[in-house]
């Protein structure tokens, strides 16, 4: 009995945390050191990538047919997948016609309830916010929100939606709206704080990023960030990194409210992450490259060819 501990314990001290990236063509599993694990070659294009708070779970947007799919990371394989929880984008067929010379239209994307591991959806061209619980069953699905651009969970069932050009909404355990800020010009993105419990929002037009608490009120702001499109918060440290449409990556301080780094790439980000060792894994669609920072923005790993990275989730 004493043996077989000590071995378990030398296995689970040699085991590497992963790094899910979504491509044209399937989802790939690499080691946190850029070494290529795993590829499942059953799925078209994931996007919208994102691990449960436990990291069993993976759970993404397959951009073939919109499903939504919960993959078990430690099983390697799928667990369901709910058809049709998305709309296809669509190129000209926003009503507010202001996305005609984007370079890649609107996705949708997910966002996981840490508290009850439900998963919401913002479905740009559907017009919808729908939450899914664990099982794959469809909570609730709400037609009020006018092309959602983004939707953060807040760990209690509730969540704030980007849910138009203007406006930013609190819905709660029935899809009912608790709260609407309005000032907001596009809020491309939103993420979650739960350490210091703000929503953090990429206000496209308004060049800024800003921070609001549960109840709406501004907490953080930071301008001159020029049209930034996507998210991802490292609360631990206190760092909010930001992609632009055309400036490359940005590094906020969350508490000092001022840009504290850059990564002027040239490429377009499909995606970002960070790990739990607070290191940015970014996705670069254009380069075809998966590159690994540091939290000081130094380059770690490069991992290249990858046809057309889509999304990327990092332990």
């Amino acid at each position: 009995m004493r043996r077989v501990t000590i071995i378990t314990l030398i296995a689970a001290g040699m085991a590497q945390a992963a790094v899910w990236v979504g491509y044209e063509g399937g989802l790939r599993r690499y080691s946190d050191e850029g070494e290529h694990v795993h590829t499942y070659d059953n799925y078209r294009r994931p996007i919208s990538l994102a691990l449960d708070v436990e990291r069993h779970r993976l759970w993404f947007l397959d951009a073939y047919d919109y499903s939504l799919v919960c993959f078990d990371v430690d099983a390697g394989k799928e667990v369901f997948r709910i058809r049709g929880a998305a709309h296809a984008p669509a190129i000209g067929t926003s009503d507010l016609r202001l996305y005609l010379l984007e370079k890649r239209p609107i996705e949708p994307s997910l966002s996981l309830d840490e508290g009850d591991g439900s998963v919401w959806v913002a479905d740009f061209y559907g017009h919808q916010v729908a939450k899914y619980d664990v099982e794959g069953n469809e909570v609730f699905r709400s037609g009020s929100f006018h092309e959602p651009f983004a939707v953060a969970a807040l760990g209690d069932c509730s969540a704030w939606v980007a849910g138009g050009i203007r406006t930013l909404s609190l819905v709660g355990p029935e899809c009912e709206t608790k709260r609407n800020m309005s000032g907001v010009n596009e809020a491309r993105a939103l993420a979650y704080d739960a350490t210091r419990e703000l929503v953090w929002v990429a206000d496209y037009r308004n060049n800024r990023v800003f921070a609001i608490n549960r109840e709406g009120r501004l907490k953080r702001r930071v301008t001159g960030v020029e049209l930034p499109v996507q998210l991802a918060v490292d609360d631990a440290r206190g760092n909010v990194w930001v992609a632009t449409h055309y400036t490359g990556i940005l590094k906020i301080s969350a508490d000092a409210e001022k840009i504290t780094g850059s990564i002027p790439e040239p490429e377009s980000v499909a995606a970002l992450d960070v790990d739990g060792g607070g290191r940015l894994w970014v996705a670069y669609d254009e380069a075809e490259e998966i590159v690994c920072y540091s939290p000081l923005s130094e380059k770690l790993i490069t991992i290249k060819r990858v046809n057309t990275p889509t999304g990327v989730a990092a332990e």
